[in-house]
């Protein structure tokens, strides 16, 4: 009975694989702990998300926001002085 010694010692040996490889895995590094603080200060649950580009993208929008609304209204201001001084001189 040589074929059942053979399927026994490749069960034995498919388990031993097994063993090891789940061993292996039990054994990897704990993930990175996210920094809250940082992701506190950035409005959000962590620091790190696969959108992170688009976020920057619109954190940069919104910290020029100020300056460009700013930039209008003094075009606003100026383009209603010239208007104004127009009205005069007819």
């Amino acid at each position: 009975m040589p074929a059942a010694d053979d399927r026994t010692a490749a069960a034995a040996l498919s388990l031993a694989l097994v063993a090891v490889l789940a061993l292996a895995a039990c054994n990897s590094p704990p993930p990175e702990e996210p920094d809250e603080e940082e992701a506190r200060a950035l409005g959000r649950d962590t620091d790190e998300t696969v959108f992170d580009d688009l976020v920057q993208t619109q954190d940069k929008a919104r910290a020029v926001e100020g300056v460009t609304l700013g930039r209008k209204d003094e075009l606003d201001q100026a383009l209603e002085a010239s208007e104004g001084d127009a009205a005069e001189g007819e």
